[in-house]
């Protein structure tokens, strides 16, 4: 439980502060070891970096897969992902971050990306992954009459992930609960029959 714990206290700090920021004498600190506890797990902070960026996207992969492949209407999904930010939600809970504590993964992800090009084909591979579990329930959906026939599957699991990483930077109305309903309903009348 030790290796998980250091990771999950690296990724904690990685995204609250910024991987330039976190030292590893940090990540001991917020994992209740010492420097060289790390070391018996990891060589480096890059390393450790690489495996905690790992462990948190297939942690997500698996989320995604478990939510898109449910019984539940494609309706049900978005207000999931939309409304209730059950990704969000999962990432606090994974990350044992309170609601207070920000987390910013998109500057992140972005910051990481180009110092790490295995890391940005990673996050790449991810993004590919998230777009075909998506585009699979909504070809479900049109299959089953939720949603119109001509939604091109692809282009709108596109556009699904786009907003849901865009979010946060599309400005506070977004991310008031007062808007999430609304917004959430707006775009399923784009796409229902």
């Amino acid at each position: 439980m030790t290796k998980e714990n250091i990771i999950i206290a690296a990724l904690r700090l990685f995204l609250q502060r910024g991987y330039e920021s976190v030292s590893l004498v940090d990540v001991a600190k917020e994992a209740g070891i010492t420097k060289g506890g790390i070391y018996h797990y990891f060589s480096s902070k890059d390393e450790l970096l690489q495996v905690a960026l790992n462990y948190f996207l297939d942690s997500f992969e698996s989320r995604y897969q478990a939510l898109l492949s449910s019984a539940g209407s494609l309706r049900d999904v978005l207000r999931l992902l939309f409304v209730e930010n059950a990704m969000e939600v999962y990432g606090r809970n994974m990350l044992g971050s309170d609601k207070g504590c920000h987390i910013d993964h998109i500057h992140f992800a972005i910051d990481i990306m180009r110092r790490f090009p295995v890391i940005q084909q990673r996050i790449h591979q991810y993004q590919i992954t998230l777009r075909e579990l998506l585009a699979a329930k909504i070809e479900q959906a049109a299959a089953k009459g939720e949603i119109r026939q001509d939604v091109d599957v692809h282009a709108l699991a596109a556009i699904i992930v786009a907003f849901m990483n865009g979010r946060k930077s599309l400005g506070e109305g977004l991310q008031q609960e007062s808007m999430s309903q609304p917004v959430a309903d707006a775009f399923w009348k784009m796409i229902s029959c």
